[in-house]
């Protein structure tokens, strides 16, 4: 079984919550099995759940009063725990239980983690796959006492591996005590539903996968550090002024940068820091120039007050409203907003004549213009850090508030331009960013492609140095503000310089990759997205994406065309019994790894994708030792010739537009002199470079890139012929053989007659240098 927890301070949630969980919505499926409640009356036959839920609430806020007396109130007043039963799969069978078992076992878990008598409401439901019991309680018992322990999901996990015994339910290994921890989080429900839209994974997707592919063979911090730039990653180190280092983001490219826990706890700085060995007095030098600079927190936004402009409100009965802020009075002509779901944080002040920005979060500025627009404002002069100026400027313009105080470049006037039309183009009059719908997006096109380009946008991806405060949940969260346009602390560059340009839209290219608009200038005039062209960057991102959803099991392996391609090739090899492997590493150095069996490919298809983003490598390897004719630069005239002398050529490819081909020769290595021979009868006919190969051949693995240093080389047209591998040239073998045995004097001994002996065309014009010049592969 799985424990989810949450606590709660709110009434509003508590009746909220009761009335959601003893709703039935469903009609067609029964979803409320059984409900039961503890030290408060039961829900009546034909009593609506809108009325239960104010009597309970109202129930539990007289239990915690009453058991409290005169004592300070809790933090928080009720928990609420989901506890979930195994569904089932192909390998084990769902957890059999009926409605009344599963309370029993919820009383159970209970009684070991939170005893004592206290108000609880226990409801099961039935309407997924999985049976599950939520859980209400209020965390004061009747003696007075609050319940409130530090780390109490580890109580919860530790009570349901002994019931999963105790019972015979289903067994969870991952992130239980005395069990290997979860270092990698799951995709989130609005991480799959992306995927299931749009086909692309989200962006903590691909930076686990990436992550974890640089930490691949337990590299010291410096090779690890210099893989994630390699592969486009950002590191953005937080370090304190005495030189501690507290913690770590990533940002993959232009995309959002991402803490390092959001990815899981494996890719936390402690967890790092002690797998990699860091050591601050070494590697603290390649750490500080990508610790994001500290900026001013906030600003000030003066008021010019004309007749028609309205003033703050004299009766606290009528207080303004935001969507993610509460107005609290103070004096009469002040009003101090804070956090909804950080009530003592306090985000800007507003007075009559000044705003007054106390934090740095990218919706103060949005609170700001919405306050201005709402009192009918129509000029405002701003102060501060160049950043918060260029916001507020933004969210002001958008609102058509004139703004001194600030000068906007001509990039700043074509991104406010191209937002004004993406918002007409979604039918929206209000061109403002901050007054969407609660429950995210400013309607279908608002976002455009930023939607579908901007995947697993979560509630807790907002950027690094900019948040200081966690988004409220429930109808607190605005979605729309997940958009790139509300973005103003992404860092465009490898050194984590923060970017000034506030809302810098993001827009799709065909292959996935979000690209910043600040690149498209000429074009953001027009209000139209131009497509790019396929960059080395690209091709990683897309390698990513492909790996991050193979990974979590979003799209299976036998249904890709490069799988489908090795595959087959792998079957036909092992048919002619060819001992092969595939090889992976960096160009120049030590090969990381070795395949050999057709499952292990399968398995690894996803780690494959991630190091051949990371400029890996992938080489087919037949390892037989044989003889071979290599010939760079072969043409169709070529190709025509060997095959009418009987040596077709068993494997071609084209590697940075130059067409290379192996022809066998003969099983075993062959005599060197015979060798050059054949090379000279063949280079005399042929226009590509003829060389000798003798031993194993590596060819590039078909579906996967080609890197020459850090420069991505095309590589296509990878035929390869199993059947012509086993070809042995024995004709020709023999008669240069025996013309050699006839020069020196002596005849082989051989049991067949010679066979004729190939002609010597005259060599053609244009064709390859001698060789010696060209490259060379194996040993000659």
């Amino acid at each position: 079984m799985i424990f989810k927890v949450r606590k709660h301070r709110s009434k509003r949630h508590l009746c909220a919550l009761v009335r959601y969980l003893l709703s039935r919505k469903d009609q067609t499926k029964e979803r409320v099995l059984l409900h039961e409640s503890h030290n408060a009356l039961p829900m009546l036959p034909g009593e609506s759940p809108k009325d239960y839920a104010k009597q309970w609430t109202a129930a539990l806020w007289r239990f915690t009063a009453q058991a409290r007396g005169s004592k300070k109130p809790p933090e928080d007043y009720f928990v609420h725990a989901v506890m979930s039963f195994f569904p089932g799969n192909d390998q084990h069978a769902a957890d059999q239980l009926t409605a009344d078992q599963a309370v029993a076992i919820a009383k159970e878990a209970m009684a070991e983690v939170a005893p004592g008598e206290r108000q609880v409401l226990f409801v099961v439901h039935g309407d997924t796959a999985h049976l599950h019991v939520h859980i209400a309680f209020s965390v004061v018992e009747q003696g007075g006492r609050i319940w409130n322990p530090h780390q109490d999901f580890r109580l919860w996990e530790a009570a349901a591996a002994r019931l999963e015994d105790k019972h015979g339910l289903y067994r969870v290994t991952v992130g239980r005590p005395g069990t290997a921890p979860a270092l990698s989080k799951a995709p989130t429900s609005r991480e799959l539903n992306q995927v299931v839209r749009t086909g692309k994974p989200s962006d903590r997707m691909l930076l686990q996968g990436l992550v974890q592919a640089a930490m691949a063979g337990q590299p010291s911090f410096p090779v690890f550090w210099q893989r994630l730039l390699d592969a486009g990653i950002t590191p953005i180190p937080t370090i304190a002024s005495t030189g501690r280092v507290s913690g770590i983001a990533f940002q993959l490219g232009e995309h959002l940068p991402m803490k390092g826990s959001d990815l899981g706890k494996g890719f936390s700085w402690p967890a790092l820091s002690k797998q990699l060995h860091f050591a601050a007095s070494q590697h603290l030098p390649l750490l500080k120039p990508f610790a994001p600079r500290r900026e001013e927190a906030g600003g000030e936004v003066q008021v010019e007050v004309g007749p028609e402009e309205r003033s703050l409100p004299a009766s606290p009965a009528v207080l303004p409203r935001l969507p993610t802020f509460v107005a609290k009075p103070v004096g009469a002509d002040r009003l101090d907003w804070v956090w909804r779901n950080k009530p003592k944080r306090v985000a800007f002040v507003e007075s009559p004549k000044v705003f007054l920005a106390r934090s740095g979060h990218q919706l103060v500025p949005e609170a700001i213009a919405e306050r201005a627009k709402a009192r009918g404002i129509k000029r405002m002069g701003v102060s501060g850090s160049e950043t918060f100026r260029r916001r507020m400027w933004f969210e002001l313009a958008l609102r058509d508030i004139t703004v001194a105080g600030y000068e906007p470049t001509l990039d700043d006037q074509l991104r406010l331009q191209w937002w004004k039309n993406e918002q007409t183009t979604a039918g929206r009059t209000d061109y403002s960013a901050g007054t969407g719908p609660a429950n995210g997006g400013n309607g279908p096109a608002a976002v455009g492609d930023v939607g579908c380009d901007a995947p697993g946008q979560g509630d807790d991806q907002r950027g690094v140095g900019g948040s200081d405060v966690s988004t409220a949940p429930g109808d607190d969260y605005v979605g729309s503000r997940e958009s790139g346009a509300t973005r103003g602390d992404a860092r465009p560059d490898a050194r984590g310089t923060p970017a000034v340009a506030p809302r810098e839209e993001r827009v799709t290219e065909p292959d996935g990759r979000a690209e910043s608009t600040a690149r498209r200038v000429p074009t953001l005039a027009e209000g139209v997205v131009p497509t790019g062209t396929a960059r080395p960057q690209v091709r990683r991102v897309g390698r990513l994406g492909d790996a991050a959803l193979l990974r979590q099991g979003l799209q299976p392996v036998e249904g890709r065309g490069d799988w489908q391609v090795v595959n087959g090739l792998l079957e036909a090899l092992g048919r002619q019994q060819i001992p092969w492997s595939i090889d992976y590493g960096h160009a120049g150095q030590a090969s990381l790894g070795q395949l050999t069996r057709q499952g292990e490919v399968t398995a690894a298809w996803s780690q494959l994708l991630l190091l051949n983003s990371l400029r890996c490598n992938l080489h087919l390897q037949l390892d037989a030792p044989q003889s071979w004719l290599r010939i760079v630069g072969i043409t169709a005239a070529d190709e025509t010739w060997l095959v009418e002398q009987g040596m077709s050529p068993a494997i071609q490819f084209t590697l940075d537009g130059v067409r290379e081909a192996f022809v066998p020769v003969d099983v075993g290595r062959v005599s060197s002199v015979v060798m050059e021979r054949l090379v000279a009868r063949c280079q005399a006919a042929l226009e590509g470079h003829v060389l000798a190969h003798v031993g194993e051949v590596a060819i590039p693995l078909p579906g996967f890139d080609y890197w020459q240093g850090h420069r991505l080389v095309p590589c296509s047209q990878i035929r390869v012929d199993a059947e012509l591998i086993e070809m042995r040239c024995s004709a020709v073998v023999r008669a240069i053989r025996a013309e050699l045995a006839r020069e020196g004097g002596r005849l082989p001994e051989l049991h067949s007659p010679l066979p004729p002996l190939l002609p010597e065309p005259e060599r053609k014009p244009g064709g390859w240098p001698p060789p010696g010049n060209g490259p060379a592969m194996g040993q000659p």
